[in-house]
Parts: C-alpha cells; sequence; structure tokens
C-alpha cells in the first residue's frame, strides 16, 4: 500500500516580482522557494552528464563499432558549464558525456552497457558538496536519463540532482514526483542556472530561476514561466576543454550526413541563433525557446567557427531551427565563412525553410562549404499545409528545387509527415506524389508524434488516440535490428501490406497499424526501389556515397544492403556488388521480417541480384 500524500501543483503567478527581500508579500511560492533552499550546501563541484543516447534495450554493438550511432557533442551542457564559470569560477566541474564513452568503449575490447555506474560512482564518491546535472533533450534518451538519475540517488542519495532539456521540460510533473528529481529547469536554462547559483551560494535572491519547478510541502510548484528574451550571447570556448570535441567522429556521426562525404571528417555542432519564425503546430521550438528568433552576433559565430578549425574539426551542423532567418545577417555570415574558415564543410539535419532559399543565398551556401541539407516540407497537400501553419507552399518549394538543380553536388533530403490528425489516405498520397515530382535525393517519410508542448498534442488526446501514440521510438529508429519496429497482424486483420495499401479508400483516415505499412512502403518506393538516382540522368556515384553512409547504422537491413549491391553493379564493381548481395543473403536467411517484406516486395531480390 502507498501511504505517499498526493502531490499538488501550484504555479506562481507570471507577474510575480521579488521584493527587497525576495519574497513576494503574500506569494507562498517564493517564500516556500527560499525555505527549499536552505537545505541546500553551496555547490563546490558540479558533476553535468549526457545520457547515453540509445537504451540499452535497443542498443547493437555492430551498429556502434560500424559508428552507425548518433555522436552529437553535449553542446547544451557546454553553455550551462560557460555560465556556470561565469558566476562563480571556483566551481569545479566535471562534464561526462556517457554516450561518447559508451561509444569508444564499444570500439575498444570487452564491452558492458552498465560501465557507467562504476564511472560515475568512482567521480561522486570522493566529490565535496556536489550537485549533478542531467541532461534529457528527447523521449528517445528518456529511459537512460531516468535509470542514471535513480541510480545517484540510490547510491548517493544526499547530493542534489538537477534536469533541463526538451523531455525534462515537458515531462516535470512525472520526474519530480516520481523519480525524486530535486529541480527541473524548464525551457531555456542558462539564465535560471545563473540564478539558481546566486541563490544557492550566495544568498543572493534578488531574482530566482523563472520556470524552475521543485516539490515542498508535498505541491509540485513551479517559478512561473522563464523569461522569452533570455541571453544567446555566450562564448563556449573555454568550456570546450571539457570534452574531446576531437574525438567525437571516431565513433559516431551527426545523422547520417556527417558520412556522406565517404570518410568521417572531424565534427562538431554550433548554433547561431535560437527559435523559429514559423507557428507550426506539430513543433515545440516556439514553445521551449520562445516567440520569434533571438540570433548571436556574426562575428562571435565566427570565432567559435575559427576556434574549432584550430582544434582540429573540418565539418560542422548548424543547431539552428531557422538559419535563414534573416537574409542580410546570413549573407553576412556565409561571406565571412567563406573568406575566413574557407574549408569548413557544413550541413544542415534540422531542416531549413525553402521559402527563405533565393539565388543569393544558395550560391553563397554552397561556396561557404554546403554539403547536404533537409527541407522541412511535412505534406505535399497545400490545404494541409495551411493547417498545421507551415510557412511554405508547393509552388515555393518547387521554385527551390529549381535552384537546387544548379548545384547537384549537394545531397538534398526532404522531410514529409504522416499521420496528421484526420489526415486522410488521399491527403498522404499527395505527398508521395509531390516527393517523386521534387526529385530530390531522398525523401523522409516520418510518423506524426504527438510532442507535448505543441498545439497538435491538444487536438491529438481530443481524437481519443490517447498520449503515448507512437511518442517513443519513431518505427525507422528499430531498422537497425531489421525489424522497422513493426509487427505484422494476422491474415484476418485488415491491414494492408506491400503495394496493396494502394487500394486504400482516398477518404480512409488510416490506423495507427496501417500506417506503419504506409510509412515502409513509401520509404522503400521513393528512395530504394524507384530512387531517381536509378533513372537515366541519375548520378548512381552520389547515391553509393549515401547508401554507404547510412548502412553504418542499419547494418541489418536488406533494402539496404540489395540497394548497394545493384548500385555497384551499374558501376560495374562487380567483387563489391557482391559482397553486398552476400550481406543480403545472410540478412534474408536469419529474418523473418524480410522474409515477409520480401514476399510483398519481390523487386528487393532482383535489386540485390537474385
Amino acid at each position: 500500500m502507498n501511504d505517499k500524500p498526493p502531490i499538488k501543483k501550484i504555479d506562481t503567478p507570471s507577474n510575480a516580482q521579488p521584493s527587497k527581500s525576495g519574497v513576494v508579500e503574500g506569494d507562498r511560492i517564493i517564500e516556500s522557494y527560499q525555505k527549499f533552499m536552505s537545505r541546500f550546501k553551496p555547490i563546490k563541484e558540479l558533476v553535468l552528464i549526457a545520457p547515453m543516447q540509445v537504451p540499452e534495450s535497443v542498443f547493437d554493438i555492430e551498429v556502434a563499432r560500424g559508428a552507425g550511432y548518433f555522436n552529437y557533442p553535449p553542446v547544451g551542457l557546454l553553455y550551462i558549464a560557460s555560465v556556470v564559470k561565469h558566476v562563480d569560477s571556483d566551481i569545479k566541474i566535471h562534464l561526462i558525456d556517457l554516450n561518447l564513452e559508451m561509444l569508444q568503449r564499444a570500439n575498444g575490447g570487452d564491452f558492458s552497457y552498465d560501465f557507467w555506474k562504476l564511472r560515475l560512482s568512482n567521480v561522486l564518491k570522493d566529490a565535496k558538496s556536489t550537485y549533478v546535472g542531467i541532461s534529457c533533450m528527447f523521449d528517445v534518451n528518456k529511459e537512460t536519463f531516468v535509470e542514471i538519475s535513480q541510480y545517484i540517488k540510490d547510491e548517493f542519495p544526499s547530493i542534489p540532482v538537477l534536469a533541463g532539456g526538451v523531455q525534462a521540460t515537458y515531462d516535470y510533473e512525472e520526474l519530480l514526483d516520481k523519480f525524486g528529481f530535486d529541480l527541473i529547469f524548464r525551457k531555456e536554462s542558462e539564465l535560471q542556472f545563473s540564478n539558481f547559483i546566486n541563490n544557492v551560494n550566495k544568498a543572493d535572491f534578488s531574482s530566482w530561476p523563472k520556470g524552475a519547478a521543485f516539490i515542498y510541502d508535498q505541491h509540485i510548484m513551479t517559478l512561473g514561466e522563464p523569461d522569452e528574451e533570455t541571453p544567446v550571447e555566450f562564448d563556449i570556448r573555454d568550456a570546450y576543454s571539457l570534452i574531446p570535441i576531437e574525438d567525437y567522429y571516431k565513433v559516431g556521426g551527426l545523422a547520417v550526413f556527417s558520412r556522406y562525404n565517404g570518410i568521417q571528417k572531424p565534427f562538431a555542432t554550433v548554433l547561431s541563433n535560437r527559435g523559429c519564425r514559423a507557428y507550426c503546430t506539430f513543433c515545440t521550438v516556439r514553445d521551449f525557446n520562445g516567440k520569434g528568433i533571438r540570433a548571436r552576433s556574426v562575428e562571435s559565430v565566427i570565432d567559435e567557427l575559427k576556434f574549432l578549425w584550430e582544434k582540429g574539426i573540418r565539418q560542422i551542423d548548424w543547431l539552428d531551427d531557422d538559419f535563414l532567418w534573416d537574409k542580410e545577417r546570413t549573407l553576412h555570415l556565409l561571406k565571412r565563412m567563406t573568406e575566413e574558415v574557407p574549408d569548413m564543410e557544413w550541413i544542415s539535419n534540422n531542416g531549413l525553410i525553402a521559402a527563405a532559399i533565393n539565388e543569393e543565398i544558395m550560391e553563397w551556401m554552397v561556396r561557404s562549404g554546403l554539403k547536404a541539407v533537409k527541407v522541412g516540407i511535412e505534406s505535399g497537400n497545400d490545404v494541409m499545409l495551411k493547417k498545421i501553419l507551415k510557412p511554405t507552399s508547393k509552388k515555393k518549394l518547387l521554385m527551390s528545387s529549381e535552384l537546387f538543380k544548379k548545384y547537384p553536388q549537394v545531397f538534398y533530403s526532404g522531410n514529409f509527415i504522416l499521420g496528421f490528425p484526420g489526415e486522410t489516405f488521399q491527403e498522404m498520397m499527395d505527398s508521395y506524389n509531390f516527393a517523386r515530382k521534387l526529385d530530390w535525393d531522398w525523401a523522409s517519410f516520418y510518423i506524426f508524434q504527438p510532442l507535448v508542448g505543441t498545439a497538435m498534442y491538444s487536438i491529438f488526446k481530443d481524437l481519443g488516440e490517447g498520449s503515448d501514440s507512437n511518442k517513443a521510438l519513431n518505427p525507422g529508429r528499430l531498422a537497425q535490428r531489421g525489424e522497422m519496429g513493426v509487427k505484422f497482424k494476422n491474415k484476418t486483420d485488415d491491414i494492408l501490406h506491400g503495394r496493396d495499401i494502394f487500394n486504400l479508400p482516398p477518404d480512409t483516415i488510416p490506423s495507427r497499424d496501417q500506417l506503419n505499412e504506409i510509412w515502409f512502403t513509401f520509404n522503400l518506393l521513393a528512395n530504394f526501389l524507384d530512387n531517381r538516382n536509378y533513372l537515366s540522368g541519375g548520378n548512381i556515384e552520389k547515391l553509393i556515397k549515401w547508401y554507404e553512409s547510412i548502412f553504418a547504422g542499419y547494418p541489418h537491413d536488406a533494402s539496404m544492403a540489395a540497394a548497394l549491391a545493384q548500385s555497384y553493379r551499374l558501376t560495374h564493381q562487380p567483387e563489391t556488388a557482391k559482397t553486398y548481395q552476400q550481406t543480403f543473403e545472410k540478412t534474408l536467411s536469419t529474418s523473418g521480417y524480410w522474409q515477409k517484406r520480401v514476399k510483398q516486395f519481390p523487386e528487393i531480390l532482383e535489386m540485390a541480384g537474385l
């Protein structure tokens, strides 16, 4: 029997202001916060932890040893570290990137996934007046995030555990109530963390961490909402001493674009602005980062790029959600890059807004080092684009395509989302047909995920779909295990497979199970069986580079092995083609899943050369 009293939630009024004593007259929450803080000792050591990005339940050592997993440097924690040093330079900071260390160990000798327990224990057991801060950015690494926090709470119960990040922001009530976190910094955390350090180390309560959440007297309390106009001009160059940035490329990648050149190059990520001009109803950016865009100075961005170049970095991925938001600033930045870091390559994995691309910008993007880019398309139906408030149209996207054709050396990928609430099969077909019409190098079809903090989330719940539908791993993320995250239904079920999906009535709103089949078929046809680069005038060499970069992350995907076999046959490399044919046959012989898929799509066998 659980005798724990129920937890209630109380929010600080958004207009609350501190008095000279730091307490809002009559406001219980601020007073409670001061009492809550009285139990904490001053911070002498801060351990910042980036969790493993792949839970043990889906970890595949073969993928790890092929550098097939993502290995993004923990830039968010570098920002926090720079703030801490600015506020109190006497605080000793440890930054432990468990994802990097996991991949390094997997590429070494004996490997055990739970290595991190001993690693953290060795750091925490002798630390003095230590605090732990853990980053939880996305739902896919929440499992490891919680496991790490629980271990620390069990083994070192006196150590305060703090958390921040996108997922921590939207799950803060659960993290406080169920998992015992001491303090959650909601949304952007730099200013909150700065005020928190002043509160705990200097007893200075002239400001508090607006937006932070905690439990006091059996109540979940939030200190209002974070300030939207938080600073973005942070210099994190000194914080790079906390991580071996020059080693990240050796054991992982930045999505798959970082391998597109055929070899991994030392990489890093850079944030030049925060926020987005768009109001897309499926996206959390405007809720998390606030309305509008706040940009760093071009000078500071260039200084960071020069610093990274001196550290050996040769490729960057822009973390900006709206890199092209200001034409003049964008051109100024690109021209400065061309002049001052002329050999730095860059990719844009977050997705550019196509409507912002014109001839001049496209020219300077390429001149400044652009190698591969994603564009957020989302739908090939103009009505749907308006419904989700996407700032583009099919006409504008087709205009972008004409620009792209002038620079065939760049790899172009378009993102589409299937399964918006109420979306019909015909509207999904509009996306598929538009992807074929755009004729880009790749079309990434994803299944809609209802994210807390978005307008679409409440719509999804109102439809009675539940809050957990496809919220965790998108089916494609399990492709590395050769199963695509999809289980076949019995023949008695009315789920259509293979090309039979095209027999669905146009006005059908597909079930979630049917949607999985639509997702698989669209991706298979658009990107493998009917890829534009196999057609007359296509670039098979370009396609090979792309398939090879993907295959490292999905070695058990039979369609990729078959596609590579075909590609090498067409480029008159029979020995390499034979190798991939054998890889295909091995996967097929051991995977019931792919045996069923081949029956649905016998063209896969032909592609493999069988």
